[in-house]
């Protein structure tokens, strides 16, 4: 039987599972309500700029791991002593999407390393948010609901929020089916957000986000395939040469439509191409044809 039977016949019975709201995991939150910037003397400071100048260093040579895992790690270190500094939290987010994303992935021996890396990742997302606003901050020690509070955020938090979301649904899914379904709800609103706030962010990502959003969702929890496809096509109509975005629709669309031929034109595009077509993305661009490889090989397992 292919893949592709075998998976509809998986989540036709784990969505039925996921009908009870209880089969989904939970996770602990990191907002921080300390709130108000912190008071560094000139040595921390000077130790600051220098650990985040590492990261950035090593970020520009992330396609390597051991230089992925040292910007992660000096992301953090400066974080550590900086809890304030919400632009290297959102950075350190943001890396440690990369490096579970683009690295960890692809080593089949230590799948919970991968899962939990994207859960602290998430965690720094939480943390930049709160630093980037005491307001929202106070709204989530009071429990609000993340949905409610991010009315008192502006653009500025759209790269936390965005962050924040892609490792939450990496973790999630990964974690289990049921669990992805429980964290839907959250994760539409606050990409909803931020397709409202900076549509263009990384590269057309809210778009390419809600691409695979509706293709993942089964019917009942929302998911739609017209508006996958409509989505997936805005994010690459806008940005051609983010490979990302073929990737994810390859994987998460035409798998699941059984288009093989549209599987085929979207891997070959990035398989094909120049990962130094946008000279920022190469690491991205590289991962992305990576993945493609990858998926390219298993071709008959899913159609």
């Amino acid at each position: 039987m292919k893949r592709s039977l075998k998976f509809g016949h998986w989540v036709a019975l784990v969505c039925m599972g996921a009908l009870v709201a209880s089969c989904g995991s939970t996770r602990e939150t990191a907002w921080d309500t300390t709130g108000g910037a912190v008071q560094l003397d000139d040595a921390a400071r000077a130790q600051v700029a220098a650990l985040l100048a590492q990261a950035d260093a090593a970020w520009l040579n992330r396609g390597d791991e051991a230089q992925a895992k040292a910007a992660v790690d000096a992301y953090q270190a400066a974080t550590d002593i900086d809890p304030s500094n919400w632009r290297a939290l959102t950075d350190l987010t943001h890396a440690i999407y990369f490096y579970a994303d683009c690295h960890l992935r692809f080593d089949e021996d230590n799948p919970d390393l991968y899962k939990d890396t994207h859960e602290k990742g998430t965690k720094a997302a939480e943390r930049a948010l709160s630093a980037l606003s005491p307001a929202f901050a106070e709204e989530m020690a009071a429990r609000a609901r993340i949905e409610d509070a991010i009315g008192v955020l502006d653009s500025s938090a759209v790269p936390a929020l965005y962050w924040r979301s892609s490792n939450l649904a990496r973790w999630a899914t990964l974690e289990s089916f049921a669990t992805l379904l429980s964290y839907k709800d959250e994760v539409r609103e606050i990409m909803e957000f931020c397709l409202q706030n900076d549509p263009l962010y990384w590269y057309q990502g809210p778009d390419r986000y809600f691409g695979a959003f509706y293709a993942r969702a089964p019917s009942f929890a929302g998911g739609d395939m017209k508006k996958s496809a409509k989505h997936f096509n805005i994010s690459i109509d806008a940005q051609p040469n983010y490979w990302g975005t073929r990737v994810l629709m390859a994987e998460e669309w035409a798998i699941k439509e059984d288009n093989r031929p549209l599987f085929e034109e979207l891997l070959s595009y990035v398989l094909e191409g120049d990962p130094n077509v946008i000279p920022e993305i190469k690491p991205e661009n590289e991962c992305e044809q990576r993945k493609a490889k990858k998926l390219m090989s298993e071709i008959d397992d899913y159609f």
